[in-house]
């Protein structure tokens, strides 16, 4: 991913601040030594915001992004984060959200034998996972 794909997050958007902003704009255009004092005080700035927040919102995030904890689940905080990742990890994510949406079981947790996982992968991971696979039978057997 190069510097043009990040994306800022609800988070950065909760502790940021446009006089930061500013700073970091300005730091390529400052010598060396003040980079890094500057990089240090924005940094130092974030960090006592993020403080700040956590101290005015007790609930976090939640009450920010109105979610209510019985209601979030673990395909929720994928489909959140796949929008951040790059396209091999949203491969991934893809995968974990195909396990988790096809293959529920009646208590709730998601079961599914290696085939059916195997099966779901891309034909490289599928390889890669193979050979982990044969490496680890040829260490039990010596």
């Amino acid at each position: 991913m190069n510097q043009q794909d990040l994306k800022l997050t609800d988070f950065d958007y909760a502790i940021a601040d446009h006089h930061l902003q500013m700073l970091k704009a300005a730091i390529p255009y400052m010598e060396l030594p003040e980079q890094r004092a500057m990089s240090l005080f924005v940094k130092l700035r974030e960090l006592v915001r993020t403080m700040h927040f956590f101290d005015d919102h007790e609930l976090g995030m939640m009450s920010i992004c109105s979610l209510d904890q019985s209601q979030t689940s673990t395909t929720d905080m994928l489909e959140a984060v796949r929008r951040y990742a790059s396209p091999k990890e949203q491969e991934l994510i893809d995968i974990l959200l195909k396990l988790l949406l096809n293959r529920q079981s009646k208590n709730g947790r998601t079961s599914f034998t290696l085939e059916q996982l195997l099966s779901m992968m891309p034909a490289e991971q599928q390889s890669r996972f193979e050979t982990i696979q044969l490496m680890m039978q040829a260490l039990a057997q010596n």
